[in-house]
């Protein structure tokens, strides 16, 4: 728009339709292009309804606007319009050519004078004649300093249609919604009161970024509303502003035909056939929506009669009394099965009613599999119409539970805390207690849960099932809180409670309690529980199993167990057919980034901790999230990536924080303290492995894989020159490890010794080098890839101090290669600096780091995949396979096939 409005200063013009739903800002960005150029004559006019029948009435205004450059048109094309705007009528012998080109005489006797802007809103509104004179006007300006813009609504009518650009002949600029994130803003600047994210997202679907449905629909929110206490209206209610945009389309409709649309509203989606028998249950006539159709307000999708704007709904609705909606739900209950006849239900009843409210219930129970967030409006919509209290509640705690499984947190705390308040039976409270304990950060700490879980088992004397289901809920609740002795006894609980039943219950104790020993040390008794139990097909268990395995040092054991959670889509809903859901998907593919990162798969733990945080975002899965971003926060540390592990670690922090995840704080030092270890500042990684040493010693977390702290708090001490401090904390670290710790562990504690070796200054070269050759051994039986390749890059720092350049340089160009796919820049800088005092040349082109995509197409072929088979896997064309691994051949210094496999068998760790 404003280059055509620059364009006219050249003596060129244009014209140009603006189309869009009601509601989407037309006339205020027309209002808007009025103000940006004052060099140009700018002249605002408007359709209107009243006057769309009234022939040349559009035209009237155009040249009443224009009157004063009436006397510079010939005589003949004066007259024409003269008698058109007196009478309505064109004189026997006038064309509508003639018509036509007397206003584009009167836009240029005004244009001669200062270039124009007509800007006409809603001009679909115009009458025909005057709207096929503007358009004649429109496509002849091209050469004229003129600028017609034109707006319309956008519909599917036959109106609509006859303003195609194809028919017109005029460039159209159709305008779309908002994006969401604008959406979500101008959505809670709008609202008169907060909004729950719940209840913003419920408005963000109707609204479908509409800008003024945005801003009307939560302005008639009540406070309740607004917070989510009280259920919105179903359909929702219009404000004044989207009932009067939208109330002209009715208006068109004939009497019978806006009486009828009363039923696809309140029905909202149903099958076509069951509206056609509810219209004639209700005496409308079978073509009584005819002119909707045609008029393009609803239309057919997939049998099923819609409107074809969702806010047009919420108008047809709120316009009808409420005895009348109330009987078209009635007849929509009788026609209509399932879940949504219970719905329609509780619409046509407003008064407490035990009976519709148990209807209603069953309603819920039937949906409630299949579709969780159904089932929960469904009983909160019963709960509506109990007349007890303590029946209100308890309706209102299964809605919860619905909740809960869909994974609206929010709303789960809402619905609680609702029914706490009415709940007067001791067993009732009891249950809501329970419910609130397992929401994600109950009571601001997993301590709370661990607690009131517990205690909730400890009265289910004769229920040893549930009993034990609580049990392990209470384990998992005290695990995120960093209390390993509390999880352990409630682990050993539910063990002996389920040992003897067999089944998915006794092998989830059973794992529990492996977990759980684990963490705290004692891997010969967790691995002997693995082995004593077939694994299952529960999804959650089979992830605790993998857990544990990866610590057990079984990485390919526990990636098939992942794979077999994650081999299949995500179920519907948060259920369990057909798959993991989004929660248990989450849970798998962040025990899965932690394997791989610990394996030397970096681009592939990076892709499924990625994939991890989205469905824990998804779900407000509060543990899952944090684990997600503390694998990545890991990654952005060993790679040097200040700034992204800063962001992401600050992140992961908030979360912790406001969940009482003490188990991820651990994890967050430990990552800041291998970022500061990568960068030189070892009094920062002190610091950050002091705090995480402190916190596992706290929880009693013992196994290293969980918070590998231990020996990186050696080395940090031992680079500050702290070497007795170094010495004590490799005394306590080398003891337990040789106790049952596991092989990549026993041998960074080898490494470590080497270095305390040399730094003491009494072990002789002989002692050192054994040390080194020590470490090297266990890293042989162990998959930990950037492990072993810290062990070399020290064992070849040594060898060049000792005078041993040759050996010094096979270690370092080891590490060097090593480094160099994982993309871990600050310990590639580090070997490339040994290696230049060792007197050997490092280019930096042959070991750039790989790009994630060039990551994943190496890792296939260097595994002996074809590049078709490539290709396949990744979804890619064999060009572009052939494209990357042109870079990653020129990236690694490789020039085969053969060459790649070797480099990454080294960084397998040979």
């Amino acid at each position: 728009m404003a280059r055509l409005l620059r364009d006219t200063a050249s003596g060129r013009g244009g014209a140009l339709f603006v189309v869009g739903e009601p509601g989407l800002g037309r006339t205020t960005l027309l209002r808007r292009i009025l103000t940006l150029d004052d060099t140009v004559r700018a002249v605002y006019l408007a359709g209107a309804a009243a006057e769309s029948g009234l022939c040349y009435a559009g035209l009237h205004q155009v040249v009443q606007a224009y009157r004063c450059d009436l006397p510079r048109l010939p005589a003949p094309q004066r007259d024409l319009l003269g008698h058109l705007l007196a009478t309505g009528r064109q004189r026997p012998g006038d064309t509508g050519l003639a018509v036509g080109a007397a206003m584009l005489g009167l836009l240029g006797a005004a244009a001669a004078r200062r270039p124009l802007l007509l800007a006409i809103d809603d001009a679909h509104l115009l009458d025909t004649p005057s709207r096929e004179a503007l358009l004649f006007v429109a496509r002849r300006i091209a050469e004229e300093p003129i600028v017609l813009l034109l707006t319309a609504e956008h519909r599917g009518s036959a109106a609509g249609s006859a303003l195609r650009p194809a028919l017109t002949g005029v460039p159209e600029l159709r305008l779309g919604p908002l994006d969401p994130a604008d959406a979500r803003t101008l959505l809670q600047r709008s609202a008169p009161h907060p909004l729950r994210r719940f209840v913003a997202d419920r408005l963000l679907a109707v609204a479908e970024g509409n800008p003024l449905a945005l801003t009307e629909l939560p302005a008639v929110l009540s406070p309740g509303q607004c917070s989510g206490h009280l259920l919105l209206d179903d359909p929702l209610t219009p404000g004044e502003r989207l009932r009067d945009t939208h109330l002209p389309t009715l208006a068109r409709l004939p009497d019978p035909t806006r009486a009828a649309l009363l039923v696809p509203a309140a029905a909202g989606d149903a099958p076509s056939g069951d509206l056609q028998r509810a219209l004639e249950l209700l005496g409308h006539a079978p073509d009584a929506l005819l002119p909707a159709e045609e008029e393009g307000v609803v239309e057919l999708r997939r049998g099923r009669l819609v409107f074809a704007d969702r806010r047009l709904r919420l108008v047809a609705y709120h316009e009808a009394p409420t005895s009348r909606r109330r009987t078209v739900h009635h007849v929509l209950a009788q026609v209509l099965r399932g879940p949504v006849a219970g719905r329609h239900l509780a619409a046509a009843h407003t008064c407490p009613s035990p009976d519709v409210a148990r209807a209603v219930e069953a309603a819920a129970r039937d949906a409630e599999e299949t579709d969780p967030d159904a089932g929960a409006e469904l009983y909160e919509r019963a709960a509506g119409l109990a007349d007890d209290h303590d029946e209100t509640a308890r309706l209102l705690c299964l809605a919860a539970v619905c909740r809960q499984r869909a994974g609206a947190a929010e709303h789960v705390q809402m619905l609680l805390g609702k029914a706490m308040a009415l709940a007067r039976a001791p067993g009732l409270r009891r249950e809501l207690a329970v419910l609130q304990a397992r929401r994600p950060g109950a009571g601001g700490h997993p301590r709370t849960a661990y607690r009131v879980l517990r205690d909730a088992a400890g009265r289910l004397t004769g229920e040893p099932d549930r009993a034990a289901r609580l049990l392990l809920e209470a384990v998992d609740s005290a695990v995120h809180a960093a209390d390993s002795r509390a999880a352990l006894g409630s682990a050993w609980q539910a063990y002996r409670l389920t040992r003897l039943c067999g089944g998915d219950l006794a092998e989830a104790a059973a794992v529990h309690l492996a977990q759980v020993l684990a963490l705290r040390g004692e891997r010969g008794q967790a691995r002997e529980l693995l082995l004593g139990q077939t694994a299952g097909e529960a999804a959650r268990v089979l992830v605790g199993r993998a857990e544990v395995l990866g610590w057990l040092e079984e990485y390919e054991a526990a990636c098939v167990l992942l794979d077999r959670v994650l081999g299949d889509p995500p179920a519907p809903h948060g259920g369990t057919a057909g798959g993991a859901n989004p929660s248990q998907r989450a849970a798998a593919l962040g025990c899965r980034a932690w394997i791989r990162l610990w394996t030397g798969d970096w681009h592939g733990a990076r892709a499924d901790a990625t994939e991890a945080v989205g469905y824990a975002e998804q779900r407000q899965e509060t543990a899952s999230l944090a684990q997600g971003l503390v694998a990545l926060a890991r990654l952005e540390a060993a790679q040097g990536r200040v700034a992204e592990c800063g962001a992401i670690l600050a992140r992961a922090a908030g979360v912790a924080r406001a969940h009482g995840l003490e188990l991820v704080m651990g994890q967050i030092a430990v990552a800041e303290g291998l970022l500061a270890l990568g960068a030189g500042k070892y009094e920062e990684a002190v610091a950050g492995y002091e705090r995480a040493g402190a916190l596992a010693r706290g929880a009693g977390i013992e196994d290293p894989s969980v918070a590998p702290w231990a020996a990186n708090l050696v080395e940090a001490y031992l680079r500050s020159g702290r070497i007795g401090e170094a010495e004590r904390e490799h005394g306590r670290f080398d003891a337990e490890m040789r106790r049952s710790g596991p092989s990549w562990a026993l041998a960074v504690s080898a490494r470590c010794r080497a270095l305390l070796l040399e730094a003491e200054g009494h072990g002789t070269p002989g002692a050192v080098e054994a040390a080194f050759h020590e470490a090297l051994e266990w890293h042989a039986r162990g998959a930990v890839v950037f492990e072993r390749a810290r062990t070399l890059l020290c064992h070849g720092q040594w060898l060049r101090r000792t005078g041993r350049t040759p050996q010094a340089r096979d270690a370092l160009e080891e590490a060097l290669s090593v480094f160099s796919v994982l993309g871990a820049v600050p310990w590639e800088e580090a070997v490339r600096s040994e290696l230049r005092a060792a007197g050997a040349r490092t280019g930096r082109t042959t070991c750039t780091r790989l790009t994630e995509q060039e990551g994943r197409i190496a890792t296939l072929v260097a595994g002996g995949a074809t590049n078709k088979e490539t290709a396949a896997a990744l979804f890619l064309s064999p060009k572009t396979v052939e494209f990357h691994l042109g870079n990653v051949y020129r990236k690694l210094g490789v020039r085969s096939r053969s060459e790649l496999a070797r480099t990454f068998d080294a960084v397998s760790g040979g």
